[in-house]
């Protein structure tokens, strides 16, 4: 029996319900929602705060389109997180990225075939995720010098900070779903 139990669709009260059909239009599979999702809702605040949080620091349209589900993608890929990952593939498939170039994506990140622009906030947007103890202020003055506003490196930030506390929340409530 998994320490989890996802709490049953039918089972919502109408504040999660809404909720969960905010959170129903971020899904590859819209049909089902996500255990995880299921398993949030037992802890309403917990599920309202990531809910928000992802419509406010991943917002689709994002003002770097898929750029935000490439680094969201990579982040997923260098945590090891399953989830994410697998929600991210999927939402880039849905907008024309085929398999073989997401793999490519995966396997050498440093040569993404993007525009320069998209390329450069992608590898920095994952930085931030993955060695933000290491960025310095001429880190931003870079960024700033290749024509990235500060708004532009704050949005950056919030797509960095939403991919790791789904990548946590995912991670961690994925190891409570397994049978034992």
């Amino acid at each position: 029996m998994p320490f989890f139990e996802p709490i049953p669709e039918e089972d919502l009260p109408p504040e999660l319900r809404r909720l969960m059909e905010i959170a129903r239009k971020r899904q590859v599979s819209p049909d089902r929602l996500s255990p995880h999702l299921l398993v949030m809702a037992r802890r309403p605040r917990f599920l309202k705060g990531f809910v928000e949080v992802r419509e406010e620091l991943n917002p689709i349209p994002s003002r770097f389109g898929s750029g935000a589900f490439i680094a969201g993608m990579l982040i997923a890929h260098s945590v090891g997180c399953r989830a994410c990952f697998a929600l991210c593939r999927g939402t880039l498939a849905k907008v024309g990225f085929d398999e073989s170039t997401l793999d490519g994506y995966c396997a050498a990140p440093a040569s993404l075939p993007l525009a320069e622009r998209d390329r450069r906030m992608v590898e920095f947007t994952v930085r931030l995720a993955c060695e933000r103890g290491q960025l310095k202020s001429a880190d931003y003055r870079e960024m700033e010098g290749a024509g990235f506003s500060k708004e532009d490196l704050l949005e950056m930030i919030g797509i960095a900070a939403f991919w790791n506390l789904a990548t946590t929340i995912a991670t961690a409530v994925d190891a409570g779903l397994v049978e034992e």
